[in-house]
């Protein structure tokens, strides 16, 4: 298959964003870009598991320490969208976390930094991909946000139909690309603002906002906060009210709400993987990478 194909060529902005404050919200750095805590690339990143009596399946997130955004990952997350959106008996998708604190640190830095042109832009297609999988999919999909989503997995959680969040105030959620010097495409500015409105999105994207789950809730970021514990159940238990109403109608709905963001991303996909690619190889920007992963290193150490 195309997509398949053109995923595996390994080779981008919601990630580089997500390192600042991945993990939570003490002010800690997340060190998710540190190669030796990756995955064995032969390790599962996604697990799916899918109820054919509900309908519904669960994809778990489980590349530790913090679900980073490799093109590893992405490919994995894409591929396994796919295979449910193929199957008709999938009628919805939660989903979640199996590492503690957090939902998704955003896109992994190491992709990034002193990698080819080609192999960046090959990323940032990948990271196109996941969004249009997830934002186009004729399933009802929820994000079960169970630890903290920065920048590309607050990208994921409002790609989503609805957003339930762990109520811990010592998780955030938000596109806070500026506080590292970074633009949030254009693509990302369109589904905040569908999601949280023109304003709350102009001001969120210009200071670089991460929300605590009260604030998310109050801006529309969220859709409801429940015990971290209750984060899951509450996901299935909502599924099925969305579930309730006939596939065709609630599909072309969607679809009428969300194709003009759709299209206007499919038809410059390679303008804005060339604008990326420019921005993220200029010797300025790596040298910011290379301060930054110096910073976490010495933390760390």
């Amino acid at each position: 298959m195309a997509l398949r194909a053109a995923l595996r060529n390994k080779c981008g902005l919601s990630g580089l964003l997500s390192l600042r404050s991945s993990c939570s919200s003490h002010g800690r750095v997340c060190a998710s870009p540190i190669a030796q805590q990756r995955n064995n690339s032969t390790s599962p990143k996604i697990k799916v598991d899918f109820d054919q009596s509900t309908g519904v399946a669960v994809m778990q997130m489980q590349s530790p320490p913090v679900n980073s955004l490799s093109l590893d990952f992405l490919t994995e997350f894409s591929i396994a969208t796919e295979k449910l959106e193929m199957d008709k008996s999938c009628r919805g998708l939660i989903i979640t976390s199996t590492q503690p604190k957090v939902f998704s640190a955003g896109l992994d830095i190491m992709e990034m930094y002193r990698k080819s042109p080609e192999h960046c832009g090959e990323f940032w297609k990948a990271v196109q991909e996941m969004w249009l999988k997830l934002y186009g999919s004729n399933m009802v999909t929820i994000a079960a946000i169970n630890g903290s989503s920065p920048a590309g997995g607050c990208l994921m959680s409002i790609a989503c139909d609805y957003r339930i969040m762990a109520d811990n105030p010592r998780y955030s959620i938000g596109l806070n690309e500026t506080q590292l010097g970074i633009v949030a495409p254009f693509w990302f500015k369109d589904t905040m603002i569908n999601t949280v409105g023109h304003r709350t999105t102009e001001m969120a994207l210009e200071l670089g906002m991460l929300y605590n789950p009260s604030d998310a809730l109050k801006i529309g970021l969220v859709d409801q906060l429940v015990p971290e514990d209750q984060v899951l159940t509450t996901a299935t238990q909502t599924m099925t009210k969305w579930l309730a109403i006939p596939d065709h109608a609630r599909q072309i709905t969607k679809s009428m709400m969300r194709k003009p963001t759709i299209d206007k991303l499919t038809s410059n996909r390679e303008t804005d993987i060339q604008y990326f690619v420019n921005f993220i190889t200029k010797d300025s920007i790596q040298k910011s990478l290379g301060m930054y992963l110096a910073m976490l290193k010495k933390r760390k150490g």
